[in-house]
């Protein structure tokens, strides 16, 4: 039993049929599973992903970021849970956002909610050299991402305060990340909003223009209509007077 227990310990998470493959036997690897369960050698996170847990404390010893990034094959973390991963996220929230190919059941785990979201486009995603069960997008594939759905972000004052917290963007991934939305709107919304950080995040003008080129000649609204009250001609866009005003208001609260 315990040659079975340090093997599942260095894999930190796994599956059923992993078990089984590992003890050669389908019943046995579901007494053994039982059997440490109880003992509560190992928690049961959702169907079929199991995790081992402290020997003293008795607590899963995945993070919620280890966790996210196994859910399915193809998932990885996201959005505002990026930015946190990143450590650019003004504040921490009990909403962690996972993208997959394939869909899954939202659920909850140690206070957590894992909720599953679909995307358009597959690139921007690696997994950290020191954190290996862990997929992530890049920093440039978070910023775009929460800049096409705001909400996942936090809402803007969250994400201006992410954004500000960066001091460099590769502009080629910016381009190629916005190329692939391919959303007028969204070039709309990036060159707006990273044209305030065009000096900190060392972005040129020739990335803005590109944004400026494919933006269209629909009036949209960056926010609400009732807090996006002044009209930006440059980008047809309705938005908040100063956005850079966020900056100024404070706020640690856990949401």
């Amino acid at each position: 039993m315990k040659s079975y227990l340090e093997e599942f310990h260095n894999r930190k998470l796994f599956r059923f049929k992993e078990i089984v493959t590992l003890i050669g036997n389908g019943n046995t690897a579901k007494d053994l599973l039982h059997n440490y369960k109880k003992k509560k050698l190992l928690c049961q996170i959702r169907r079929d992903l199991y995790a081992v847990t402290d020997l003293a404390t008795k607590e899963c010893v995945a993070t919620k970021f280890e966790i996210g990034s196994n859910i399915t094959s193809s998932s990885y973390i996201s959005y505002h849970t990026a930015l946190e991963y990143h450590g650019i996220a003004h504040q921490q929230f009990y909403d962690l956002y996972v993208s997959s190919e394939g869909r899954f059941t939202n659920f909850k785990f140690n206070g957590i909610n894992y909720l599953h979201c679909t995307s358009p486009i597959k690139s921007g995603v690696y997994s950290p050299s020191l954190d290996s069960l862990i997929k992530v997008t890049d920093i440039e594939r978070t910023v775009i991402d929460c800049i096409d759905h705001i909400d996942r972000a936090g809402g803007l004052e969250e994400l201006i305060h992410s954004i500000s917290l960066t001091t460099y963007l590769n502009e080629d991934k910016l381009k190629q990340y916005t190329d692939e939305f391919s959303k007028k709107f969204l070039y709309q919304k990036v060159g707006f909003i990273l044209s305030y950080f065009q000096q900190q995040a060392q972005i040129s003008d020739h990335f803005i223009l590109h944004c400026k080129k494919h933006i269209g000649k629909s009036v949209r609204y960056l926010t609400t209509r009732e807090e996006s009250v002044l009209f930006f001609k440059k980008w047809n866009l309705c938005a908040p007077e100063n956005i850079l005003s966020y900056l100024e208001q404070g706020g640690d609260e856990v949401v």
